[in-house]
């Protein structure tokens, strides 16, 4: 691999994490309760406000901005959670997009992975805290990594005939994938085929994760999704990967943090000393609230 990530084969230098972590639906479900305290980072919500444009067919432009939880608790007012959230703005907020009487628009938090400007920030604590060092990272084998999971979808005149549209809906789809196989690197790709990952929590359970090795100071510059080979593409920024699970390489089985993102959660965990959770806690920049390796997961 040419970017500052690169494929380990050998996932049974991970196999630790998978030992380590306890039942389905709790903290320690994504984070090896080995700690000494926890936090849960909130990703940033979205605020969309009406501008005066619209776009070719008379629709309404809007202008975006992130906000905290708190911002939209505030905005939002009281609301009713889901009695079966699949995520933990769902089981605070209920709808993952609520209207604003006075036209602006509130969406819930990005899932799937840690957005990359809050991951250099962690990154950027992490370094201040503990230094440098050699990491493991965890990414889904999934979305945005496996080309045959994605697929297009067309606007056709109603002239069209059925041939046409299919025709051209297959043409367009090995497009699309083909592009999308050749932002994955290659040998993420062979890993993947090899089936050289990582299951988390458990393996059965379709969560295969490829193992990547880095320096974590590789992170604290967000330019590193452009060369990592996961998925981004320039006609595509916001298209791409980021790890799901990342920790220091040694000690072996006991390292000084770990940081978690289950891909269908919009929340990020966090493992670690005391101090190092104290200063997510009270990081200026960072949203999150203190947890305990039993605590639910949503």
């Amino acid at each position: 691999m040419a970017g500052p990530l690169r494929v380990e084969r050998d996932v049974g230098l991970a196999r630790w994490v998978q030992e380590s972590l306890s039942d389905f639906g709790s903290v320690a479900a994504n984070v090896p309760p080995i700690f000494e305290a926890y936090a849960r980072i909130l990703h940033p919500a979205t605020l969309e406000t009406p501008t005066s444009q619209t776009d070719a067919w008379g629709n309404v432009q809007y202008a975006a901005r992130e906000i905290t939880w708190a911002e939209a608790a505030e905005l939002i007012g009281d609301r009713v959670g889901e009695r079966e959230p699949s995520t933990v703005w769902q089981s605070r907020f209920g709808d993952d997009s609520i209207d604003l009487p006075d036209g602006r628009r509130v969406f819930g938090a990005h899932g799937l992975d840690i957005p990359v400007p809050l991951l250099a920030t962690l990154t950027e604590l992490l370094l201040e805290s503990h230094g440098d060092a050699e990491v493991l990272a965890a990414v889904w084998e999934g979305s945005g990594l496996d080309p045959r999971g994605s697929s297009v979808f067309l606007a056709f005149p109603e002239a069209a005939s059925w041939w046409e549209r299919r025709r051209e809906t297959r043409r367009a789809q090995a497009e699309h994938r083909a592009e999308q196989t050749a932002a994955v690197d290659p040998e993420v790709l062979a890993a993947m085929r090899a089936q050289h990952v990582l299951g988390l929590p458990r393996e059965q359970q379709g969560r295969g994760h490829v193992l990547l090795r880095a320096q974590l100071a590789a992170f604290a510059d967000p330019s590193w999704v452009e060369s990592a080979g996961l998925g981004w593409r320039a006609d595509r920024p916001l298209e791409y990967r980021t790890p799901n699970a990342i920790w220091p390489v040694e000690p072996h089985g006991a390292p000084a943090w770990f940081v978690a993102t289950d891909l269908d959660l919009d929340v990020t965990l966090i493992g670690g000393s005391a101090h190092l959770v104290g200063r997510v806690l009270g990081h200026p920049a960072i949203e999150a609230e203190r947890i305990r390796p039993t605590d639910p997961v949503l």
